[in-house]
């Protein structure tokens, strides 16, 4: 992988990296919430439910923000093509959604378990379809297709604002469109009246990963048009 996809590795490197010096403190928040709704308070769900379902998102897809707007300059800099890049780009969002998830599903068991030390029921506020928080497969299946979603967003976006702006403009619905199943899988949203509008859309699990799947492969295809028909060359110092 190292020789035949450097990039891919730095990238990785570089971006789990910096998930897991911000997963520590954001964990320590959390920690302190709990402690004040608990002493102020009753303590009757997961505090970590409300931080993991929608702050992690918002920084996979600066990820793959970032992804477009650093790397793939980088990538052409060192004389490699974009489709090099494209084909490195695609097992870089499944690496770092996976790795996203491996971390909030700890998050979810740490908290899980200091609940059940104290005698508290440990449950969300809002149902998830992955069922309850001791399904540890369940929650790293769909925080990973949701990280995947929305790093692949990301990209796409980024991809589109790097060509021209009126692409970019163009491309942030159909980002919000490729996310929008991950608003089913964990049942907790942060965007005002989502909620209104996915109600018709309560699908089994398997369906709804089905249809984020999909949702990747159209976000991966247009990113790769984008991006494949982009006019950019490498800045020179």
């Amino acid at each position: 992988m190292t020789a035949r996809r450097p990039l891919l590795r730095v990238m990785l490197t570089a971006h789990v990296s910096l998930s897991l010096l911000l997963w520590v403190p954001t964990m320590i928040v959390s920690a302190l919430i709990l402690v004040g709704v608990a002493l102020w308070g009753d303590v009757d769900r997961s505090i970590w439910h409300y931080i993991a379902a929608q702050v992690p998102r918002w920084f996979a897809l600066s990820l793959g923000v970032d992804a477009i707007t650093t790397y793939l300059r980088v990538n052409l800099a060192h004389g490699r093509t974009r489709r090099d890049f494209l084909r490195q780009l695609w097992p870089y969002t499944a690496g770092l959604a996976v790795a996203l998830a491996v971390m909030v599903t700890i998050g979810y068991q740490l908290e899980r378990g200091a609940f059940e030390i104290l005698g508290w029921e440990h449950r969300m506020a809002y149902p998830a379809l992955y069922g309850d928080t001791g399904n540890v497969l369940g929650l790293l299946g769909v925080y990973s297709v949701m990280f995947l979603l929305w790093a692949l967003a990301g990209a796409m976006i980024a991809a589109g604002f790097t060509r021209n702006v009126l692409l970019g403009v163009v491309t942030i619905p159909i980002g919000l469109l490729i996310a929008a199943p991950s608003e089913l899988l964990t049942g907790l949203n942060g965007v005002p009246l989502f909620d209104r509008l996915t109600e018709p859309l309560r699908f089994p699990m398997l369906t709804t990963i089905g249809i984020s799947l999909v949702g990747a492969v159209v976000g991966g295809l247009v990113t790769w048009a984008i991006v494949r028909a982009m006019p950019m060359r490498p800045k020179v110092a």
